[in-house]
């Protein structure tokens, strides 16, 4: 009984499964088959490549890297062998102004000059003097006042061509012809005294070649003795013998 139950529930089984797999079969072929369209994809545009930037500014040229120079050895250092020192030459020295050894020039002077007896003041006769080299000329009296150039003044405005005037003792240097000029100016060289009359003094000329202008005192005696003058004030001639002369008068 129960063998015959089993073989029963077998084609139970069965018959199911079969009757599955049939109305499968069935329905497969009673639903049309739909077409589903296939789209292509679609194409990729192509992407552009990038634009390469591209620097405005030129890259300069690397500098080429010198190499250093090699530093020479160092000289050794020797010492020095001690030796006499030389003495150095000492260099020229312009000489000083000094009297030149040529002492020739022409000098024209009056000895003597007239002048009141009751004056006090005198004018020198105007002096000739020639000479080729730059003349030191020193003027002086003992009592008399010289007065040079421009009258009632010191005239000591050029330091380097003269001094003294308005005094005892006057010296100037220049060439012949500006020495000469400077005495001759203003109506010659005026001597004066204050204590007494002019008359009966004296004035002394020395003139002296020099190899430069100088107004150095000392020179003054290293002239010639001819080359220097003595001019005496002398009074006119005047006194009681004179005669006096008959004077006819105009009608």
């Amino acid at each position: 009984m129960h063998a015959k139950v089993s073989r029963t529930w077998v084609a139970a089984i069965v018959f199911a499964l079969s009757a599955l797999f049939i109305g499968q079969s069935l329905a497969d072929d009673a639903i049309p088959a739909i077409d589903v369209p296939v789209v292509a994809p679609d194409t990729a545009a192509p992407t552009p490549d990038p634009t390469p930037v591209v620097d405005s500014t030129p890259m300069p040229d690397p500098t080429p890297v010198v190499d250093p120079t090699p530093t020479p050895d160092p000289t050794p250092v020797v010492d020095p062998t001690p030796s006499e020192s030389a003495s150095p030459s000492p260099s020229p020295t312009k000489p000083p102004p000094h009297a030149l050894a040529n002492q020739n020039m022409s000098v024209r002077v009056a000895s003597a000059v007239h002048a009141d007896p009751r004056a006090n003041s005198v004018f020198v006769t105007p002096i000739e003097l020639y000479a080729p080299s730059i003349i030191l000329a020193c003027i002086s009296s003992s009592t008399a006042m010289l007065d040079i150039s421009q009258k009632n003044a010191a005239n000591n405005l050029d330091p380097k061509s003269l001094v003294g005037d308005f005094s005892t003792y006057i010296r100037m240097t220049g060439s012949s012809d500006q020495v000469m000029s400077l005495i001759n100016s203003f109506n010659g060289l005026r001597a004066m005294s204050f204590t007494r009359g002019i008359v009966n003094q004296h004035v002394l000329f020395r003139f002296v070649a020099v190899s430069e202008p100088t107004l150095d005192a000392k020179l003054c005696n290293d002239g010639k003795a001819s080359n220097n003058r003595i001019v005496n004030v002398v009074p006119v001639g005047i006194d009681i013998d004179m005669k006096k002369a008959d004077v006819r008068l105009a009608k």
